[in-house]
């Protein structure tokens, strides 16, 4: 094919795109693209692709960046948390997107990369007593967590890769001289901080774009047995080698293929780390009995089970239990310190493996639950089995919108992006509608439903299914509202304001949880008054200061609920004040 050929297929791509988001700024639309095609390995929530973004002013050319660690991708609250788990190896993968929709690749841009590496990227710098103004608060946390992951690298076993990608709708064939040059520079200043020769910089012109696009999805994968042990029309019972379930589990390269373990409790990974070591040293250890003996196992569910002869054929399998025996024991088989020896030993010891097709959903969500209620695995990784979220999931559906109770599950059915709802989403929009609180909505996107009583409070079966609907609608609309008053803001200010915007529209209208839990499925908003509400509160917004700190603090969501309850009865802002009051009837005393 012609490079015409792929940049039109591109293009197409992309203004399709920009079509399902919504978007005008097709660039925008480019950029929300290659970071899904870069991340996809990675099997990121939409949520946490979008969380990844960096780009709107002072963004250091960085127009996203994500960091991992083994296999679950950090964020501003596992940096509050210090969410790294304290013993064993880790695998840390740094990845740093710059997306341009031009015909070329340029200098200018790595060289702007390059100067906010050395800014950001010391681990010798005291970063508390340097202030950056020529940087966004987007690109310093995101510099902040790589700091933080390579620093609890230290005295571990530990694999650390950076990758700079460099994408356009060009040809990766013709970067001139200059551009590579500044390239390879810029990796090794890259690999020199985060204390790794494993840096690389990719550059993706229109074909590679193409060809990732085009990257088949996970649906059948075949798993070699060597013994089975029982089998009925949905069930299976075998034992395999472990060289088999690594195989089975990992990618050409030799990754965990995480798509394959199931979203609900795949973020749990490696935190028990007492368990972890008795897996290790199990594999340490191991003479000539079978491992088997030793461990429970784990257990897979798929939607259709062919058997062949040694051979398992799994379509569209997940590993729901035994995640941790599994990233033990790949750690064990790819870890340099253990000798080819041992591997090999290893590789030959069996490991019981389950097998069981659900007859439906609920038997699925029934199978996790029992499968991992032996293990301390936190409510809010179970959480999305609950009946409320089944009740919103078929709900939202009858309104064209796909609510995902369990991550991806959607996205992976190629559902377009702005019909999909993620639990994550939902929760933060109700904690600002109906508990009023924006600045928590903002500050602890993951963890709002770890206590019982606020989960119980957001998500009753009680609540008229329409009251989830509005909210998420509202909340949608008012990101709207913001992309089109300030479009060059980018999407972090949007994230910052978004909740406080939402928890001041539900302030106004409703004056406690019970009230706006009813309210909200009956609420028509005045269509005229809601940008003018919006812009209110941006510009509460920034004479805060407008900062990541002023977003997610707790003098914020008190000053932001106090003007709404200002608005419940008069007296209406004075006129120097934005006129947010379409009519004293829309404001009059619940």
């Amino acid at each position: 094919m012609s490079k015409d050929t792929y940049r039109i297929l591109v293009q197409q791509m992309t203004e399709d795109r920009a079509k399902d988001a919504g978007l005008k700024d097709v660039t925008k639309a480019w950029e929300l693209v290659v970071n899904a095609l870069i991340m996809a390995p990675y099997d990121l929530s939409v949520d946490e692709i979008e969380a990844g973004i960096t780009d709107g002013g002072a963004d250091g050319q960085i127009d996203a960046m994500y960091v991992i660690v083994n296999g679950m991708v950090l964020s501003e609250e596992s940096l509050e948390s210090k969410t790294v788990p304290e013993k064993g190896p880790l695998e840390i993968d740094i990845v740093i997107i710059q997306s341009k929709y031009t015909e070329s690749f340029e200098e200018n841009p790595l060289k702007s990369v390059r100067a906010t590496v050395r800014d950001l990227f010391s681990l010798s710098k005291d970063y508390s007593a340097i202030e950056f103004k020529e940087y966004n608060s987007s690109v310093q946390s995101k510099f902040a967590l790589a700091r933080f992951a390579v620093l609890s690298s230290s005295g571990r076993a530990a694999t650390i890769k950076c990758r700079v990608y460099y994408a356009t709708k060009g040809s990766n064939a013709s970067v001139h001289s200059s551009v590579l040059a500044t390239g390879t520079t810029l990796i090794q200043e890259l690999g020199t901080s985060a204390a790794t020769k494993d840096a690389e910089i990719i550059y993706l012109g229109a074909e590679q774009v193409i060809d990732l696009s085009r990257m088949p999805q996970i649906h059948v994968r075949q798993l070699a047995f060597q013994e089975q042990l029982s089998h009925d029309e949905n069930s299976f019972a075998c034992l395999v080698p472990i060289d088999g379930i690594m195989s089975f589990l990992s990618d050409s390269s030799g990754n965990l293929i995480r798509s394959l373990f199931d979203a609900n409790v795949r973020d749990f990974l490696g935190t028990t780390t007492d368990v972890n070591e008795g897996i290790f040293q199990t594999l340490e250890t191991l003479g000539d009995e079978d491992f088997w003996w030793y461990n429970n196992g784990v257990t897979l569910v798929a939607d259709a089970v062919d058997p062949k002869g040694k051979h398992l054929a799994l379509t569209d399998p997940l590993l729901v239990n035994g995640l941790q025996t599994c990233n033990v024991i790949h750690a064990f088989m790819s870890s340099p310190e253990v000798s080819s020896e041992a591997k090999k030993h290893i590789g030959e010891k069996r490991i019981l493996v389950r097998i069981i097709k659900p007859t439906s959903d609920a038997v699925r969500d029934g199978i996790i639950r029992a499968t991992n209620s032996q293990t301390h695995i936190p409510k809010p990784y179970l959480r999305g089995m609950d009946r409320v979220h089944r009740n919103i999931e078929d709900f939202f559906r009858k309104h064209g919108l796909f609510y995902e109770r369990r991550k991806n599950q959607y996205r992976n059915e190629e559902k377009p992006r702005s019909s999909i709802v993620t639990l994550t989403e939902m929760s933060q929009s109700l904690v600002a509608a109906l508990l009023f609180r924006g600045g928590d909505a903002r500050g602890r996107p993951t963890t709002l439903i770890n206590d019982d009583k606020d989960y119980q409070t957001l998500f009753s079966e009680s609540y008229p299914l329409d009251t989830f609907l509005a909210v998420i609608r509202a909340k949608r609309e008012i990101m709207n509202i913001l992309t089109s008053i300030e479009p060059p803001r980018g999407a972090g200010f949007r994230n910052n304001v978004v909740w406080h915007a939402l928890a001041f529209v539900s302030g106004v209208y409703f004056h406690n949880t019970k009230h706006a839990a009813s309210g909200w499925a009956t609420l028509k908003i005045d269509a005229e008054w809601l940008p003018k509400a919006v812009a209110y509160v941006v510009e509460q917004f920034d004479n805060e200061g407008g900062t990541d700190g002023v977003a997610k603090s707790p003098g914020f969501q008190e000053t932001i609920a106090a003007a709404a309850a200002s608005l419940r009865s008069p007296p209406i802002p004075e006129p120097h004040q934005p006129d947010i009051s379409a009519s004293e009837t829309l404001f009059k005393a619940p």
